[in-house]
């Protein structure tokens, strides 16, 4: 699968449920509910609920937020070189770095349980 191909899946919301199947798995290990309702329409609701939950979670919890960026293979590192380079909030910034790296985690998997990619 070349990155067209990706992108266009992305575009039209493919890999969504599995993006959204991710984040509940991987919150849930470090011991968080990503309760979000489903089903989830487009990219922008996954953004914005995972941002809301991150703010909280920043509020209230801020070491669960360093546990999950290890679960999900997030390095505090690329975090702190995205903040130099943006104008989103730092709640809005760590949100998109998860679900991005989330996604990228399904594609990668979708690439090699496919048969014709090996």
């Amino acid at each position: 699968m070349d990155l067209i191909a990706v992108n266009a899946k992305v575009k039209a919301n493919l890999f969504l449920s599995e993006t959204t199947h991710q984040l509940e798995k991987d919150f849930l290990t470090v011991g968080i509910n990503f309760d979000i309702t489903k089903p989830v329409n487009t990219y922008s609701e996954l953004f914005l609920f995972t941002t809301n939950l991150v703010t909280a979670l920043n509020e209230q919890d801020p070491k669960r937020i360093v546990n999950l960026l290890y679960r999900i293979d997030l390095s505090e590192e690329k975090v702190q070189e995205e903040m130099q380079n943006t104008q989103l909030t730092f709640s809005e910034l760590l949100a998109e770095l998860i679900v991005k790296r989330e996604l990228q985690k399904v594609v990668i998997k979708n690439y090699y349980s496919n048969p014709e990619n090996q």
